[in-house]
C-alpha cells in the first residue's frame, strides 16, 4: 500500500512548479529554498507514489508519462483546495463592488425589480448593473456577472442554481369568455381572437399535450406583439386569448382578471420543457457577490416559487 503521508499541498505545488519552469533550481530560486529541497521534495513523492514523475538530465527536467498524470490530478486538487479557501474567506466579509446582473425584459420588471431596493439595502457596498434583455446573452462576452435564463436545459459551461420547472397557460378574460364562451379543443381555437407573441425567433407557436395526444399550432392571431406586458394588458382587457408562462400570469390568475381555457391540456409555446436557472460563468464557486445575489432571490423567490402558488 502506498504512504501517501508525504504528499501535501506544499509538495504538489512544487512538483508543478518544477514541471513549469523544467528545473530544480529555478523552482529553487523562486521559493527562496536550496535546489536540494526541491529535489528532495520530488523524491519523497515519487517514494511515496511508488513511480518515477520527472526524466532528470543535466539540461531538462522533463514529466514522464505518470507525471503528467499525476500533475493533472495535482493541479484539480489544489484548484479545488484555493476555490474552498476563497469561498471561506470571502465569508468572513460583506458583498461589495460591482454586480453585473442579466434578466430577461418582463420577467426582471415582474419579479426582479419588486425586491431591488431590498437588495440594495441589505448589501449597501454592492453596486448593481441591471439589464433587461431578451436578447441571448454570452456571459464572458458581456461581462455579465450572473443572468437569469429561462431555457429548455442549463448550459453545461455556466454553472449556477435551478429555480423551478416552468408551466404555460391558456388564458382570457371574464368579459371575453362571457361574449365568446370556452374553447373546449385546439379546433376550436381557430373560430376564436388570439393574441400571439413575436420574438427573436419569430412568432410563437403554441403546444398542446392531452395523454398520448400532441398537437401543435400556429396562431393565426388578432393583434401581435413582440412586447408581453403589452399583450397581457389586451388579454386582461377582453381582446382574446393568449398563451403565457406562470410567471407572466400569476397575479392575473389569482386576482381572476385572467381565466385558465382547456384546463384538460397541457400547454406550452415550446416543444422541450422549460426552465428557469440563475447562472454565473466560471467555476463551481461563485463569488461573493454572486452567491450573496443568488441566495438573496431563492430566499424572495420561495421553494416553490411564488408564481406558482396560483
Amino acid at each position: 500500500m502506498k504512504d501517501l503521508s508525504q504528499i501535501n499541498a506544499r509538495s504538489m505545488r512544487i512538483f508543478l512548479a518544477v514541471i513549469g519552469e523544467g528545473s530544480f533550481s529555478e523552482v529553487a530560486r523562486q521559493e527562496n529554498i536550496a535546489p536540494s529541497s526541491v529535489s528532495r521534495t520530488v523524491f519523497q513523492l515519487e517514494q511515496s507514489l511508488e513511480t518515477q514523475l520527472l526524466y532528470r538530465n543535466t539540461r531538462a527536467v522533463v514529466a514522464t508519462d505518470a507525471g503528467n498524470i499525476y500533475a493533472e490530478a495535482f493541479r484539480g486538487m489544489l484548484n479545488q483546495l484555493d476555490n474552498a479557501l476563497n469561498l471561506i474567506s470571502e465569508r468572513r466579509q460583506e458583498p461589495g463592488g460591482l454586480l453585473r446582473f442579466n434578466a430577461p425584459v418582463s420577467f426582471g420588471l415582474r419579479h426582479i425589480a419588486p425586491w431591488v431596493a431590498e437588495l440594495s439595502e441589505r448589501y449597501p457596498a454592492l453596486k448593481l448593473e441591471l439589464n433587461l434583455t431578451d436578447n441571448y446573452i454570452e456571459p464572458l462576452a458581456d461581462g455579465t456577472d450572473l443572468l437569469l435564463r429561462i431555457s429548455p436545459m442549463q448550459d453545461s459551461s455556466l454553472h449556477g442554481r435551478f429555480i423551478t420547472r416552468q408551466s404555460s397557460y391558456l388564458v382570457a378574460s371574464p368579459a371575453y369568455i362571457e361574449r365568446h364562451g370556452y374553447p373546449q379543443t385546439t379546433d376550436d381555437l381557430h373560430n376564436h381572437r388570439l393574441l400571439a407573441y413575436r420574438g427573436l425567433m419569430g412568432l410563437q407557436r403554441w403546444y398542446f399535450t392531452k395523454g398520448e395526444e400532441k398537437l401543435q399550432l400556429m396562431p393565426e392571431p388578432r393583434i401581435v406583439s413582440d412586447n408581453a406586458e403589452m399583450l397581457v394588458k389586451a388579454a386582461q382587457d377582453g381582446a382574446g386569448i393568449v398563451l403565457f408562462p406562470d410567471w407572466q400570469i400569476s397575479d392575473s390568475l389569482k386576482a381572476k382578471r385572467l381565466i385558465p381555457l382547456m384546463t384538460d391540456y397541457t400547454a406550452s409555446y415550446s416543444v422541450t420543457a422549460h426552465s428557469i436557472y440563475m447562472l454565473y460563468p466560471g467555476g463551481h464557486f461563485p463569488s461573493l457577490n454572486t452567491r450573496s445575489v443568488i441566495d438573496f432571490f431563492m430566499e424572495k423567490f420561495g421553494t416553490p416559487p411564488y408564481w406558482q402558488d396560483i
